[in-house]
């Protein structure tokens, strides 16, 4: 498995942040999150110089160069293997999609055409999803999918097959046809996009030399150590609270309710899988809680003592907000359109 999450390293320095190169900030940040130490205090030095558009920039470049690293692969091997299907996968708002995104906008300037296809449309209806011990709907199992009519349709695209592609409803809880139809050309590469996408059992007729496996986490850069408080998940838990507001009008407190569940999923679904991946990706980004942190603070607030548990973990993620400079609307303005959807709206 080839590691593309490590980020370049530099030796610490006395310095003060301007006499920094963004580059070397972000090296530095990243070193000592990787000491457990905290790098809260630098970072907020910097945001309140007025540097927070070069930081943005600099966030930007760093994750561009991975990204193109993991695309020459996937056009090596498109062109010289015939590696038909990239599998991409990750738990929830990690920020699959929108990795997706990049990668077929990078790949088309390599004369690849790629077309995705959403796992989530292939979701079987509500009434026949499998049910949780709690004898509730699961809505994070394997067996929430439809994979026998994926399997078919999968192979009668590579077949070179037009075959006629599913939605799926949301609000009714069902799978539907919109007359969207698929067909891949000579110049095409399949992108499988989903929680369950290295799952071996998706596509189990395809051979593995055939498919490029990327798995896609967001492993908190600056505010990750033991100082700080933050859990492992808790990066994707923040994002998930801002999206579920902005995306589904979800309270915050709904949100951390449904936060087990989808822990509990990922440890049995998702996990055990992302050491297949042929390359990682961590779309953690540097500014990340600055740019959420005015919206999520608020909803964390409405989190009542009534409900205990939830109550605890917002009153330890606000904590954790409340020392972070936040963004000003100018430089949240300077965040990249796709960077301000990995935030906002990234799939399940």
């Amino acid at each position: 498995m080839t590691d593309m999450t490590a980020k370049p390293q530099v030796q610490p320095t006395s310095e003060q942040p301007t006499h920094l190169s963004l580059e070397e900030f972000c090296g530095n940040i990243r070193r000592m999150e990787s000491q457990g130490m905290d790098g809260i205090s630098l970072f907020n030095k910097v945001i309140s110089k007025g540097m927070a558009p070069d930081l943005i920039a600099e966030d930007e470049v760093q994750h561009s160069r991975w990204l193109e690293r993991i695309t020459t692969e996937i056009t090596r091997r498109f062109r010289q293997e015939d590696m038909r299907v990239v599998l991409v996968a990750g738990p929830s708002c990690s920020g699959k999609t929108t990795t997706s995104r990049f990668l077929n906008h990078m790949l088309r300037d390599n004369g690849i055409q790629p077309c995705v296809v959403s796992l989530d449309n292939y979701f079987l209806n509500l009434d026949q999803r499998p049910l949780d011990p709690n004898g509730n709907i699961d809505y994070e199992s394997f067996y929430g999918l439809d994979v026998k009519q994926l399997g078919r349709d999968v192979a009668s695209l590579l077949a070179g097959d037009q075959v006629s592609m599913p939605t799926y409803d949301y609000v009714k809880g069902e799978r539907t046809y919109r007359g969207n139809t698929l067909k891949l050309e000579s110049n095409s590469l399949l992108f499988l996009e989903g929680l369950h996408a290295l799952n071996p059992l998706l596509v189990p007729d395809i051979p593995a030399e055939k498919t490029f496996k990327l798995f896609v986490t967001a492993q908190a850069t600056v505010y990750y150590g033991e100082k700080n408080g933050l859990d492992e998940h808790d990066n994707r838990l923040l994002r998930r609270i801002y999206r579920d507001y902005n995306s589904r009008g979800a309270s915050a407190l709904q949100t951390l309710q449904w936060w087990p569940g989808v822990l509990r999923g990922e440890n049995l679904w998702i996990l055990p899988f992302a050491c297949h991946a042929d390359a990682w990706f961590n779309t953690s980004m540097v500014f990340e809680f600055s740019a959420i942190k005015s919206r999520v603070s608020m909803l964390l607030k409405d989190v009542p003592e009534s409900e205990p548990v939830e109550y605890k973990i917002a009153q330890r993620l606000g904590r954790i907000l409340d020392r972070i400079a936040p963004l000003t609307q100018e430089d949240f303005a300077a965040i990249a359109p796709k960077r301000k959807f990995l935030l906002s709206n990234d799939g399940k």
